[in-house]
């Protein structure tokens, strides 16, 4: 009778034992499969710093202003070498993807933002469908935008305002060009699992930008 009891005992023993196996491997689990999902989204985080780094480095040399007035297609080359940096990362204006160029003249407290007429800045999805745009966005192979995928988006606005500005300049700074880049992404969740999904928006918002000299466009003095 002792026997048989202590027989009960390590079968239920080895049933504790394997239910506990159970809900550790089932933590584990869930644990790695967070990393596998943080390590792609800060892969596309890292994508994404690198196209608006990359941007605004190459274009800090541009003109973005010529004798007629505004230089367009400033703005659409620096999206375009943003998007390329980024590939194949694509973006989709379609899931508020969006790409913001604006550019300052700064000369003390004053401060002058272009282009012109556009407080927040000059929008891909705001001008990806003006034709001049569109032959420049989509003519290489692949294409930098796939027309498909801007067809309902809607224009961000960009975090920068004349007060952010100022507060990162010198106040003794002479006066100054700025360009800056943003990039608006967001990342959908890889792995979709609906423990994920419920304590994490899908997508999950990544924000970057840059911020560079821009020589062409340091205010000048008024001809006497």
């Amino acid at each position: 009778m002792i026997k048989r009891y202590l027989s009960r005992i390590r079968s239920r023993q080895h049933g504790q034992s394997f239910v506990e196996l159970a809900l550790v491997v089932l933590i584990l689990a869930l644990m790695l499969a967070g990393v596998v999902e943080f390590g792609f989204l800060l892969n596309s985080y890292l994508k994404v710093l690198d196209g608006a780094r990359e941007g605004a480095r190459f274009m800090n040399a541009g003109i973005a202003f010529d004798s007629g007035g505004e230089y367009e297609d400033f703005y659409v080359k620096a999206a375009i070498v943003t998007m390329r940096t980024m590939s194949p990362i694509p973006l989709k204006g379609n899931n508020r993807d969006d790409i913001v160029v604006s550019v300052f003249s700064v000369s003390g407290s004053n401060v002058r933002r272009w282009p012109s007429g556009q407080a927040n800045g000059w929008s891909l999805c705001a001008n990806y469908d003006l034709p001049a745009d569109l032959a420049l966005l989509t003519a290489t192979s692949p294409p930098d935008l796939v027309v498909a995928d801007w067809s309902s988006c809607t224009p961000r606005a960009s975090n920068f305002t004349t007060a952010q500005l100022l507060a990162l300049m010198d106040p003794s700074a002479p006066p100054s060009g700025i360009l800056v880049v943003e990039v608006f992404y967001n990342y959908p969740q890889i792995l979709k699992l609906p423990v994920f999904e419920q304590v994490i928006p899908d997508p999950i918002q990544v924000y970057t930008y840059s911020v560079m000299p821009l020589s062409s466009a340091e205010p000048t003095a008024p001809a006497p």
